[in-house]
């Protein structure tokens, strides 16, 4: 059984002692994939400051913060990270008093052109090949995911509601996921093909019973399960902290593999 750890918002003002903190429990031999934003906004909407308040606005390219991509080197030469593509800036724009995420309120030319940047600038700086994108926030529509295929991703989140393009593949999805929701009383499991990229989804961490409940679902399905959090709010919130390291040791005693999300789609 396959298990993935999904970590959001790594960026030119993480340190590396920050993503040790947050995941000391894990066993050495585990991994963490760890979603990365190239040329980061401090603030993600008006409520939510994930490296502080006393920023200046702007964007933060990570390339200037090079104890972190050194880190980030090493521990993915060793096979104890992933490294997936989060946004370009995570940047949110308040639309009519809502707070909209970064991939639902750009362009799309500005999509076309940011994306492939951010992918391309991460590459280089850490020397590898990213195959899978995470939108900030989980909210992203047909627009993105059409420069995802482009990019030959692969896409790992939550997915809503006529928010890809309309083919005989999306309706098939759409029929066995809403299916199954009804069902279950619980998201899709497995990876879904849309014929340019493949989906699966990532559970939030915030409900012990309801995880296990899923996690058994992937397991009898014999799919993977993909968790996902953020690091700054495991070291900032007791209770998410002792949630994950439940779900953690649960799985682990299950028999369960921490593997890295890219190896999922596989």
């Amino acid at each position: 059984m396959k298990v993935a750890i999904r970590d959001d918002d790594t960026s030119y003002f993480t340190k590396p002692k920050d993503l040790q903190k947050a995941y000391d429990f894990l066993n050495e031999d585990d991994c963490v994939s760890f979603s990365v934003v190239p040329y980061t906004f401090p603030i993600h909407r008006d409520d939510v400051f994930p490296y502080g308040k006393k920023i200046e606005m702007g964007y933060y390219d990570i390339a200037e913060n090079t104890e972190l991509l050194e880190y980030l080197k090493e521990k993915y030469k060793q096979g104890k990270i992933d490294i997936l593509l989060h946004g370009y800036s995570h940047e949110y724009q308040l639309n009519q008093k809502k707070w909209v995420a970064e991939m639902k309120w750009k362009s799309s030319k500005q999509l076309k052109n940011e994306i492939p940047k951010g992918k391309k600038h991460l590459e280089s700086l850490l020397d590898m090949n990213i195959t899978v994108f995470v939108a900030p926030n989980n909210s992203i529509d047909k627009r993105a995911i059409s420069v995802i295929e482009d990019l030959q991703m692969d896409y790992s989140g939550i997915i809503g509601v006529m928010d890809r393009k309309i083919n005989l593949k999306y309706i098939h999805n759409f029929i066995r996921r809403w299916g199954f929701r009804a069902i279950k009383k619980a998201q899709y499991p497995g990876v879904m093909n849309y014929g340019k990229h493949k989906e699966l989804n990532a559970y939030t961490v915030d409900n012990y019973e309801r995880l296990i409940y899923e996690y058994h679902i992937c397991k009898e399905k014999n799919v993977p399960f993909v968790i996902y959090t953020h690091y700054w709010q495991l070291n900032t919130d007791e209770r998410a902290k002792i949630l994950i390291e439940q779900i953690y040791n649960y799985v682990i005693k299950d028999g369960a593999e921490i593997v890295p999300l890219s190896e999922c789609f596989k």
